[in-house]
């Protein structure tokens, strides 16, 4: 029995036809939904609730406001180039005492990526 003649009846049959084209399409979405968990989780960074204490204006050409929370009394740094509704809000949560989400990339990071309103 030759190669040919043995393999035909198994491919040409249906079932083996589905099969064979289901697990092509897992093979091919694999890396794509390992890719986008990556990016997803890259993005997402760290976000807390906190409630700022003080604001101190960049100093000496320094590129940074200086921002304090209440819950962690650590200076994180908003960039002076930030969006400026930021600082908006970050004032408004220092004058009213309200918690904003404060974003940033990593949790050793001291630099605030975004400032939202909860």
């Amino acid at each position: 029995m030759s190669l040919k003649s043995f393999c035909k009846p198994a491919f040409l049959n249906s079932t083996c036809i589905i099969c064979t084209l289901s697990l092509f399409f897992i093979a091919w979405c694999i890396p794509a939904a390992a890719m986008q968990k990556k990016h997803v989780a890259a993005k997402k960074g760290v976000v807390n609730t906190m409630i700022v204490i003080s604001i101190a204006p960049p100093e000496n050409e320094r590129p940074y406001f200086t921002v304090i929370f209440r819950v962690s009394q650590r200076a994180y740094k908003l960039p002076n180039d930030a969006n400026p509704r930021y600082l908006k809000l970050l004032k408004e949560s220092e004058k009213n005492h309200t918690p904003i989400l404060v974003r940033r990339a990593r949790e050793e990071s001291d630099v605030i990526v975004s400032v939202e309103k909860p």
